[in-house]
């Protein structure tokens, strides 16, 4: 025996080499298999599979989980996007300009002025989750010019001005300002609700497949019992006909009756190869790959395991609290909570408080200037540190502090926008209430179907035993020439369906406890699987 890996490892390479060091938003974390399911039995051309074996393949190979995965990673990019908005912002500007100009004034020496300036600007400003923002900004300039009236040539003059706007009534408070954050990381909730939501959807897919799987190979082994039961009567036809018992024609209806049990034992095959390739499709086998050319094997059984009964107030109210498709649409309407509350805001006026304060300093190389007969010289000569030392000294200054207010008379955009988002919240808890009556039948319906599908066991059970005896003794008068070929025939084909009959209701069952735990969403729990967040829950 040879163990051979189910799938090759190219796809999922490719996708982890895709996501880089990005953590997964959800992880899919299952339960460690037992010794019998860490790997399938692969032997000469089959390649025999358990459930749980089928179920924990998926989970790392299917494509359309993959993919879904994707979505919670992109939202999650979205709340680092949103937490952007407050971030720091800082500036430098470094330039140099010259200008010559004429000036027009009758004392002007020379005419004609020229100024070069040298620039080196440093900012920082940042947006509060208050709602306010604040700027810090220092100037400084070097200017050096060729009029003889300039007292420091070169000059140097710097400036340092810290200005802050708080708004009081609109755009105010941290919930407000914070609200596509707060909407971001509901929706990367929503993302991780339908990446659950896929996971179920798949498991049951592939849950449902394997049990048709396993239906058709039961069903081809009666397909096979019924066409041997065929040949053997057709033996036993031509030899009574040898001895004259029975007339020629019987020969040629059963003939006749085995050429058509052929033909379903071909339907038969032909649906085991459908539904093998359904399976191999949801696992992500390629066709072409080893494990692709080899007939699937199912290891596991449709036999019925004792659970305990089911109350349906206990279902229904299990489904309302894990309902991915519930929980997303109840966090959408969280989302839309937080705009109402953001809309109201958007309707007060405006009023913001403002203020700034500034210090400044100047220094550069004193000239000496003569007006008439009057000589002076500016008292602040110095170079670049003095310029600064002059600013720390804090003698020099400006203040600002005010109010401004504005309101848009009628102020309708807000208002219409508030209505929309009152509204919207309306809809969504309509589309809620319309869920949960869509879920309650559900549940109904499935814990109706599992009962249903209980007592259809039992009936196809004792009609397929009756079935058997009523063969059975059709057979014992055929013998003794109380009965006829076309009789046994009959009786042959009533207990093949039968036999199908009560594979069928197995199958039924399985699959209605599989419906019944994926409108419960218990599913991920009944396989021991955990989905876990691996993102960062700060604020």
């Amino acid at each position: 025996m040879s163990h051979k890996p189910l799938l090759p490892v190219f796809l999922i390479t490719l996708i982890s080499f895709m996501i880089g060091p990005v953590a997964c938003s959800w992880a899919v974390d299952s339960a460690p298999p037992s010794p019998a399911s860490q790997a399938p039995v692969s032997q000469g051309n089959e390649l025999g599979l358990s459930l749980k074996q089928v179920v924990e393949t998926t989970l790392l190979n299917n494509v359309s989980i993959a993919v879904e995965e994707f979505s919670a990673k992109i939202r999650e990019q979205d709340i680092t996007d949103r937490k952007s908005e407050f971030d720091p912002t800082i500036s430098v500007e470094l330039s140099t300009q010259e200008r010559a100009n004429q000036v027009s004034s009758a004392f002007a020496s020379p005419s004609k002025a020229r100024n070069r300036d040298h620039v080196w600007d440093l900012s920082l400003n940042q947006k509060v989750i208050t709602g306010g923002d604040y700027e810090i900004n220092f100037n400084n300039n070097r200017n050096k010019t060729n009029s003889n009236f300039a007292g420091l040539n070169p000059q140097y003059s710097s400036e340092l001005l810290f200005s802050a706007t708080q708004p009081l009534l609109k755009n105010f408070g941290i919930d407000n300002n914070k609200r596509n954050i707060y909407i971001a990381k509901n929706d990367l909730d929503i993302s991780d609700f339908d990446f659950e939501s896929k996971v179920i959807d798949t498991i049951t897919d592939v849950e449902n497949v394997y049990w048709e799987l396993v239906f058709s190979i039961e069903d081809l082994n009666v397909k096979k019992k019924s066409l041997k039961r065929a040949q053997d009567l057709e033996k036993r036809v031509r030899a009574q006909v040898k001895v004259g018992t029975v007339a020629p024609l019987d020969i040629l209806q059963a003939q006749s009756e085995v050429a058509s049990r052929e033909e379903l034992l071909l339907q038969a095959e032909d649906l085991i190869q459908d539904n093998e390739d359904n399976l191999k499709n949801i696992l992500n086998i390629g066709f072409d790959s080893p494990a692709g050319q080899q007939k699937v094997l199912p290891l596991d059984k449709p036999m019925i395991q004792p659970e305990k009964d089911i109350e349906l107030d206990e279902a229904i109210n299990k489904s309302l609290v894990n309902r991915p498709d519930y929980l997303a649409r109840k966090t959408q309407l969280a989302n839309e909570n937080i705009l109402v509350k953001y809309s109201e805001n958007q309707v007060y006026p405006t009023l913001d408080l403002f203020g700034s304060l500034g210090l400044n300093g100047i220094s550069g190389k004193a000239v000496s200037i003569t007006s008439g007969s009057v000589q002076g010289t500016s008292s602040f000569g110095g170079g670049y540190d003095e310029t600064l030392s002059t600013l720390g000294s804090r003698d020099y200054y400006e203040w600002q502090v005010g109010l401004q207010m504005s309101y848009p008379l009628g102020n309708r955009s807000a208002k219409s926008r508030l209505t929309a988002s009152r509204l919207q919240v309306a809809q969504t808890l309509l589309d809620i209430k319309d869920l949960e009556k869509k879920i309650v039948v559900e549940v109904r319906e499935a814990v109706r179907q599992i009962k249903t599908e209980a007592k259809r066991i039992q009936a196809t059970s004792l009609a397929r035993k009756l079935a058997e005896r009523k063969l059975d003794a059709e057979e014992k008068k055929f013998e003794v020439g109380l009965s006829t070929s076309f009789n046994v025939l009959e009786f042959q084909e009533d207990l093949v369906e039968e036999q199908s009959n009560e594979i069928r209701a197995l199958i039924d069952y399985r699959k209605s406890r599989i419906r019944l735990r994926q409108v419960m969403a218990t599913t991920l729990d009944e396989h021991d699987i955990k989905m876990s967040k691996g993102r960062d829950n700060d604020s």
